[in-house]
């Protein structure tokens, strides 16, 4: 048994691998995985939640179990194998989350997003919204990209035109939300960020911010507009994707919503260029299981 730390995580982990991994752990979970849905302790101070999965394609079973408390996330992943039930490892999360959860976007906007995309707006200005760069850079070549934020947006935006040679500048929801092909939003906002109207035909929107069913980043409107809606596991979602659970019941239908294993195996989702879609992400098990399997087995070599 292995005990992986963030810093191993980061030095075996690359945006490109990770990608790669949830795209693949997807068509696995398609064929015979099964996932927990996440599970919430809540002391008032304390939180505590979990959520898993078995991927009998990778050999992989286990689960991620964090801590919550002043709004700060601490992550653990316990890995097993399927096959014997052997415990492999445990290893830090808080790396491992940040990867995985701009890969599984990155994953769905190279599905969904227009080819021909080359504005991106990003809302917030935090861990997710950087790690979401690199990300979304590996799937589009972007010539532009919006920042969007309550703080720091300027030093942001010059980050990103430092770090990966792209003009990047902060402005205003209404600006960013007109203009991008792509918008990521990934806020703690218990409110939209921005009238669903200003979205422009085409656009593909990945709103990644928050897990929990009483907080939202889109609008009734952009649900209405949206020709696709696209989930992670809408077993999960259907309780705590806030987004879809705040707005009128008739904005858009359950039945009609599709799940990433739809998107990994199936084409032609966007059926013309100028559909609306949105991606709506909350974190599943699978997609923590894999990305551990990955980094276990590349250490060990």
């Amino acid at each position: 048994m292995q005990v992986i730390t963030n810093e191993q995580v980061a030095s075996l982990l690359t945006v490109k691998d990770a990608i790669t991994v949830m795209r693949e752990a997807f068509a696995h979970y398609a064929t015979a995985g099964a996932m927990q849905e996440r599970v919430r302790i809540d002391s008032g101070k304390t939180k505590l939640s979990a959520m898993g999965a078995v991927i009998p394609g990778l050999n992989a079973a286990g689960a991620k179990i964090y801590s919550t408390i002043n709004g700060k996330f601490t992550f653990v992943i316990v890995l097993f194998a399927a096959d014997d039930g052997r415990l492999l490892a445990v290893m830090e999360g808080d790396t491992m989350t940040e990867f995985r959860t701009a890969a599984v976007t990155a994953v769905a906007a190279d599905k969904l997003a227009r080819q021909d995309a080359t504005t991106l707006a990003i809302f917030g200005t935090g861990i997710q919204a950087r790690a979401h760069v690199p990300a979304l850079l590996a799937v589009r070549n972007f010539s532009e990209v919006l920042v969007v934020g309550i703080e720091g947006q300027d030093a942001f935006a010059q980050h990103i035109a430092t770090q990966y040679g792209i003009p990047a500048r902060a402005t205003t929801a209404a600006e960013a939300a007109s203009q991008a092909d792509v918008i990521l939003t990934a806020t703690r906002s218990a409110s939209p960020l921005f009238d669903g109207n200003d979205i422009k035909p085409g656009a593909f929107v990945a709103a990644i911010g928050s897990s929990k069913p009483d907080t939202r980043e889109v609008d009734d409107t952009l649900i209405r507009r949206a020709s696709k809606i696209v989930v992670e596991w809408k077993k999960q979602a259907a309780y705590e994707a806030g987004d879809l659970l705040l707005c009128d019941k008739n904005s858009f239908a359950w039945d009609d919503v599709l799940e990433m294993t739809d998107v990994v195996q199936g084409a032609g989702i966007r059926s013309n260029e100028s559909d609306i879609i949105l991606y709506k992400a909350i974190g599943v098990g699978v997609e923590d299981v894999a990305l551990a399997e990955f980094v276990y087995r590349k250490l060990a070599g």
